[in-house]
C-alpha cells in the first residue's frame, strides 16, 4: 500500500478545522439587594386641661367641699387639687417622658452613641415630642429605651410611641408595570404585605387594684403607609431618604389604618390584622405606626377616682408591629 505524504494530512486537518463552527455567549446580569428596616423612632406626652376644674373633697365624708367656706376655729378637712381657674395649675409638669436614643444605622450595624432625652408634658392638646415631626427628624432616630414618669395630681396623661418602617428600595411597581404591559400577571410580580399591630400590658403593682384599672388606661393605633404606585412618589427610588413622610391625624399616606381607643389586647388578639397590599404591586415604601395611650379616668363621673393614687404603681406595655410577606392563597 502506498503511503500518503505527511503534507497531505496537514492539509486535511487544516481543511476540517476551517470548516468547523463554534458558539459562545457573554451575558451580564444585575443583583439588587435591599431589605426592610423597622425600629421605634419617636414618642410624645401631653396632659390637657381637665374639664371640671380642680377637685375638692372632705376627707371624712368624701363629699365635695370648698375651702373658702371654712370658718376659723371650726373643723375643716377640705383637700383640693390644683387648677384653681379651671386649668391644671402646672400639675402637668410632673408628667415626663424619659428616653435614650441613637442615630439610625443600617441593618446589622450596632447603634452608635446612646444619648439621653427628656420631655415635659404640655398642658394642652399639643404633644411634647422627642423629635421635631415637622422636620421629620424621627426617621433618622432609634429609641433605645422609653419610660413615662407620671406624677401629676390627677389621671389624664396621654402618651404615644411611634414605630417607623422603611421598605426595600426595589422597584416592584416599575417592574410589575412593565411586566403587565407585556401581558404578564401583575399579581405574581410583587410580594403581598400584611400588617399586624398589638399592645399588651403587664402590671407590677402590689396593691389590690392595678395601674391599668386605676387609670382606666386605653390604647389606640394610627398607621399610615406610603406605597409604590400611588401618590406623589410611585417608585422606591424617589425620595427614598424618608424626609417627606409623617403622621397627620389618621391620614398622611397612601394607605391609612385607624383603631379607636379600647382595652389592651390579649396575647392572642391584635389591634389590627389586615393587608397593606394584596395581589398588586403597591408594596409599602415607608410606614409609621403610632400607638397612643390615654389615662381615660380623667373623664370618670366619680371625681375622687380621677385623683392619682400615692402608692407607687408600675406597668409595662409591650407593642408588637409586624409588616410581613406571608403566603396568600389565590
Amino acid at each position: 500500500m502506498k503511503r500518503l505524504p505527511i503534507s497531505f494530512f496537514i492539509l486535511a486537518m487544516a481543511f476540517f478545522s476551517s470548516g468547523s463552527q463554534a458558539i459562545s455567549l457573554k451575558f451580564t446580569l444585575d443583583i439588587i439587594s435591599s431589605g426592610p428596616s423597622i425600629y421605634a423612632c419617636g414618642a410624645g406626652i401631653k396632659h390637657a386641661e381637665h374639664r371640671g376644674g380642680r377637685i375638692c373633697y372632705d376627707r371624712e365624708s368624701g363629699e365635695s367641699c370648698s375651702p373658702d367656706l371654712c370658718i376659723d376655729a371650726e373643723p375643716c378637712n377640705c383637700v383640693c387639687t390644683g387648677g384653681v381657674n379651671g386649668g391644671i395649675g402646672g400639675e402637668e409638669r410632673h408628667d415626663k417622658l424619659v428616653a435614650t436614643y441613637a442615630e439610625w444605622v443600617d441593618n446589622g450595624e450596632l447603634l452608635g452613641e446612646i444619648r439621653p432625652i427628656m420631655r415635659v408634658a404640655t398642658g394642652s392638646t399639643n404633644w411634647s415630642s422627642t423629635f421635631q415631626e415637622q422636620e421629620k427628624e424621627e426617621w433618622g432616630k432609634v429609641l433605645n429605651s422609653l419610660e413615662f414618669q407620671l406624677g401629676s395630681e390627677r389621671y389624664g396623661a396621654e402618651m404615644y410611641l411611634d414605630v417607623c418602617y422603611r421598605g426595600p428600595q426595589i422597584e416592584y411597581y416599575k417592574y410589575a408595570d412593565q411586566y403587565a404591559n407585556a401581558g404578564g400577571d401583575i399579581g405574581v410580580m410583587a410580594p403581598n404585605h400584611s400588617f399586624k399591630a398589638q399592645a399588651t400590658i403587664t402590671d407590677f403593682s402590689t396593691t389590690s387594684q392595678t395601674y391599668q384599672e386605676l387609670a382606666n388606661l386605653k390604647v389606640s393605633m394610627i398607621a399610615t403607609c406610603d406605597v409604590q404606585g400611588m401618590g406623589e412618589y410611585v417608585y422606591a427610588s424617589q425620595n427614598n431618604d424618608a424626609t417627606e413622610h409623617t403622621i397627620t391625624g389618621v391620614t398622611g399616606g397612601d394607605k391609612n389604618f385607624f383603631v379607636d381607643f379600647r382595652d389592651f389586647n390579649t396575647s392572642t388578639q391584635y389591634l389590627y390584622d389586615g393587608w397593606i397590599n394584596l395581589r398588586n404591586s403597591n408594596v409599602p415604601r415607608f410606614c409609621k405606626v403610632r400607638y397612643v395611650f390615654k389615662e381615660a379616668r380623667r373623664d370618670d363621673a366619680d371625681s375622687l377616682a380621677q385623683i392619682r393614687k400615692w402608692k407607687l404603681q408600675k406597668a409595662r406595655v409591650c407593642t408588637y408591629t409586624e409588616i410581613n410577606e406571608p403566603e396568600e392563597s389565590f
